[in-house]
């Protein structure tokens, strides 16, 4: 588990800011979504349903363990667009697929729903709809996605650039030049400059 709680940890932020984004959800409501995720995944670690409900069904694959005709739906859909069933990218394309087709409605429940324990219960029983509810592992992965979150800092394209400066560290004024060596030499010619008309005006001062 530990191990597990560390690959989600390092994966969910750059999903979770990517669905708040796409579809104009709160974090609580991304953490809500990936936390059902990392339950049926183990943090998406096992795609393949280790037991399925079903016995001798191929039972659920991917983030949300699709079973029987959303799997097929899943894979197929891989197979059309040249995915590997197995990468987060696939299965976050597909989760957008289904969120703004046959299950957009587990939105409008998601959003609706206040805590984010209540959001949890509120996106499995729209989405997932699972034969093993589960609902404190499920809230417990969702605790882990909005602190992993919240420590990224959010940092898919929110954070400043190296070298770029912050609210607090103005730009300096436009010469015309980069900066770097020819903005180095640029100061350097304005000092030379300045201290040349004050040694001049010192001699024409008579030294004095």
């Amino acid at each position: 588990m530990p191990e597990a709680e560390a690959h989600f940890r390092a994966t969910v932020p750059r999903y979770m800011k990517m669905l708040m984004d796409d579809f104009g959800l709160s974090e609580l409501d991304a953490a809500a979504v990936f936390g059902n995720a990392g339950h049926e995944s183990l943090g998406f670690t096992k795609l393949q349903e280790i037991k399925p409900t079903v016995p001798g069904s191929r039972g659920g694959y991917g983030w949300f363990q699709w079973t029987g005709p959303r799997r097929r739906d899943f894979e197929a859909y891989c197979e059309r667009n040249k995915l590997n069933p197995s990468s987060n990218d696939a299965n976050y394309k597909f989760l957008f697929v289904e969120l703004t087709g046959p299950e957009k409605r587990a939105l409008g429940k998601l959003k609706s729903a206040g805590t984010l324990n209540e959001k949890v219960v509120a996106f499995e029983e729209a989405f997932e709809r699972s034969g093993v509810k589960a609902f404190a592992k499920r809230q417990k992965w969702a605790a882990i996605a909005l602190d992993a979150y919240k420590a990224a800092g959010l940092a898919e394209g929110l954070r400043p650039s190296p070298g770029t400066p912050t609210p607090a560290e103005p730009l300096p004024p436009d010469t015309g030049q980069p900066a770097g060596l020819g903005g180095v030499i640029g100061w350097l010619v304005v000092a030379l400059v300045a201290i040349g008309t004050a040694i001049a005006a010192f001699f024409q001062n008579g030294g004095s």
